[in-house]
């Protein structure tokens, strides 16, 4: 039999304490046990739907080098359900001797019995979702979480595990100095790796309602420049050095799953509005809990969009995502003309070096702008 090279595993867990006010993924928070329960039982059983359609998953020619299992909200699973998750799936698929194991917690649900559980089961990185330690921005971003319980799950992270991650949104009534301050404590308890998100609009969302309303202000986009760029610094200066549009990471703490996706490394997604790239095919999942579970009992995929991708669709995707990463694209694979090239060096939105043209901290910030100019000429 012949090997492949190693890919990746998304599961996602679509239950969660409470819905913040910003949060448009598939996600609810009506359930109880039997619910999870049913969910847990359901997630191997689309394993095998999948297993029985891939030759290569079926022969386990391509082993795993990383999980992830996000949400919603993993830990809200009890422990022992979040265990009968992990052997369904994780463990009954091969891995990699060096498998990164990364599952998405919220501090107020992982205890110190969630910890021990996780740290059973194989993981290896938990990451926190924070979003703030500001009571006032907690309570505008609809979090069910205070400052003192994010900083005490913060310490149990690092305490249990040797890779820890935080989530930070960057949005309406964010002080700069103040969330570098937070960022600073949250590298003096151990945390090597932040994600530090600019707030997004969502249609549907109870945030967006706000803002249409007038009950919420978004901050202006040069306001939001400024504090992104401060916090580029700030984390800099604290030996996190940025690696992605919204990643930084001390050396060798990068996540590399988040890594693999960038660099078009196969990976399987499982869960109602899971996504997966398994060869040349792309799936998303439906987003539903019920109808992702009907498709199952019918014996389906459980899909609800599926793309082939075809040539020129791989070459833009290919360029895009390298694009969101500090090592950039080589200057050849962009199409001449589709960017102003000197101009974009002059406002330092790039670099270019080593043949290659890397976005700096301000050309991220124009990433959708230069994406699509881009598509048009990829396309």
């Amino acid at each position: 039999m012949t090997t492949v090279g190693a890919g990746g595993l998304y599961i996602h867990v679509p239950f969660c304490g409470s819905i913040c006010s910003y949060c448009h993924f598939p996600r609810t928070a009506e359930h109880g046990r039997a619910d999870r329960a049913r969910y847990v039982a359901a997630v191997p059983a689309e394993l095998e739907l999948r297993r029985q359609r891939c030759a290569v998953l079926a022969d386990g020619r391509r082993a795993l080098g990383t999980v992830y299992v996000g949400g919603g909200t993993p830990s809200c699973l009890e422990p022992e359900l979040f265990t009968r998750l992990v052997d369904g799936t994780v463990g009954s698929l091969p891995t990699a001797p060096d498998l990164e194991f990364t599952v998405e917690a919220n501090p107020e649900s992982f205890t110190t019995e969630v910890a021990d559980a996780w740290r059973a089961a194989g993981v290896n990185r938990v990451s926190l979702g924070v979003q703030s330690l500001d009571p006032a921005v907690l309570a505008r971003l609809g979090r069910d979480c205070d400052p003192t319980t994010a900083l005490e799950a913060l310490a149990r992270a690092c305490h249990h595990f040797d890779r820890v991650s935080a989530d930070w949104i960057l949005g309406p009534g964010v002080d700069q100095q103040r969330l570098g301050d937070e960022l600073a404590m949250a590298v003096d308890l151990g945390v090597e790796h932040i994600s530090l998100y600019i707030l997004e609009l969502h249609g549907g969302t109870r945030l967006a309602a706000d803002v249409a309303a007038g009950r919420t202000v978004l901050p202006a986009d040069e306001e939001t420049e400024a504090a992104y760029l401060g916090c580029v610094d700030r984390l800099a200066a604290l030996g996190l050095a940025q690696y992605e549009v919204s990643n930084f990471a001390r050396p060798g703490a990068e996540s590399r799953h988040n890594g693999n996706y960038w660099r078009g490394v196969p990976f399987l997604g499982l869960g109602p509005g899971a996504h997966g790239c398994w060869g040349r095919r792309r799936y998303g999942n439906i987003e539903s809990l019920p109808g992702w579970h009907a498709a199952l009992a019918a014996g389906h995929p459980p899909e609800v969009a599926v793309d082939e991708r075809e040539p020129a669709a791989r070459r833009l995707e290919q360029v895009i995502l390298a694009l969101r990463t500090c090592a950039g694209v080589p200057l050849a694979r962009l199409p001449r003309g589709a960017l102003a090239m000197q101009r974009g060096l002059d406002e330092g939105l790039w670099t270019m070096d080593h043949g290659k043209l890397a976005l700096t901290p301000r050309g991220f910030l124009r990433i959708d702008t230069i994406e699509a100019a881009l598509a048009r000429h990829l396309t």
